[in-house]
Parts: C-alpha cells; sequence; structure tokens
C-alpha cells in the first residue's frame, strides 16, 4: 500500500515549516536575549553610569526617505576625568546628535558596549523585547495547540492543551502590546526631542 501524493506533499510542508520555525525561532530568540541584555543596561540594572559625548555623526543610509546614524564619542564614567575616556562608535543610534551633544550612558562589560540611560533608553530598547517576546509566544502556540479535527467536541471542557494555548496567546498580546506600546513610545520621543 503506497501513500498518496496529497499525503506526502502535507509530511513534506509540515517538515518544511517546522524547519523555518525552528530557525524563526532561534533568530527571535537571539533579538529577545540581545535586546533584553540592552533593555536592563538602559535600565540600570548592571553596568558603568556614565556621559557620552558625541563628537561626531553621519548617515549611513543612502536612501532619502529613511536615515540610520552611526555616532562617534567617547564615553566617560561618573568620576571620571578625560584622562579615563574611553572611545565608542555607536551603530545605529536612530538619531543625528549634534557635535557636542552629551546623555547619560551606562556602559556594559565589555568597554565598546554602550547604551543611553534613563527612560530615553529604555523606551528605546522596549518595542524590540515586546516584539521578540510575541514572536516566541506565536511560535510556541502554533507548536501547543491541538489539531483541528472535522469531528465536534463533545466535551465541553478544554483539554490542558488547549489550555495552556490559551495562555501563550495570552502572552503573545501582551508582546505585541508592548511592542507596539515601545514603538509609539520611540515616535514620541523623536518628536518631542
Amino acid at each position: 500500500m503506497t501513500d498518496s501524493p496529497a499525503r506526502t506533499r502535507g509530511a513534506v510542508t509540515r517538515v518544511i515549516l517546522w524547519i523555518c520555525g525552528a530557525i524563526l525561532a532561534f533568530v527571535a530568540a537571539f533579538w529577545a536575549v540581545t535586546a533584553t541584555a540592552d533593555l536592563a543596561l538602559s535600565a540600570g540594572v548592571y553596568g558603568t553610569p556614565g556621559t557620552y559625548k558625541v563628537e561626531g555623526c553621519h548617515d549611513t543610509n543612502d536612501r532619502r526617505n529613511r536615515s540610520d546614524y552611526d555616532c562617534d564619542g567617547d564615553f566617560i564614567p561618573d568620576g571620571g576625568s578625560a584622562d579615563d575616556a574611553v572611545y565608542v562608535h555607536l551603530e545605529g543610534t536612530g538619531h543625528d546628535y549634534p557635535d557636542g551633544t552629551e546623555f547619560d550612558a551606562r556602559q556594559g562589560l565589555e568597554p565598546q558596549t554602550i547604551q543611553r540611560a534613563g527612560i530615553r533608553g529604555v523606551v528605546s530598547e522596549l518595542w524590540q523585547v515586546g516584539f521578540a517576546v510575541a514572536i516566541l509566544g506565536w511560535l510556541a502556540y502554533l507548536a501547543i495547540r491541538p489539531p483541528k479535527s472535522g469531528t465536534p467536541n463533545r466535551s465541553r471542557e478544554s483539554s490542558r492543551r488547549e489550555r495552556a494555548a490559551e495562555r501563550v496567546g495570552g502572552g503573545v498580546v501582551v508582546g505585541v502590546a508592548v511592542g507596539v506600546l515601545g514603538v509609539v513610545a520611540n515616535v514620541v520621543v523623536s518628536i518631542t526631542s
């Protein structure tokens, strides 16, 4: 007895979707970990507090409709002098800081890891954490939810698997809400500054 072509195609499609889902989960997990570490640094959970002084910024995007700025400057730890300054190149700041601008920053475990501290730093990282968690939650939801069957469910109670999928789905909604609020707050901060 041989499998029908439709059944073979369905199995191949499921394998391809699981492989794509695993790759997406790996990328989203990496994004979530790095964004969470940056958020913790901006919030002051760890790192060395100090001041970042911008020497100059330049646009790295050749397209007119979008700009992406890299900045060069020095990080001086709190209580330090100009001799303690560490040169740091910031990539993708999203802001064209005027030369000489100073802002509170925190230095991570690596000397070249600098994040803007305070509410502006937290807001700039919050959307990334929200969307990364939402993507991971959505993938978990797809893996947990029970397959749909053509027969009606005679019992009125949900299975444990269905209840777990509903909880994970609620987490996805929260992640998307945090991500959207982070984007809105980022836009408001950009407009007001």
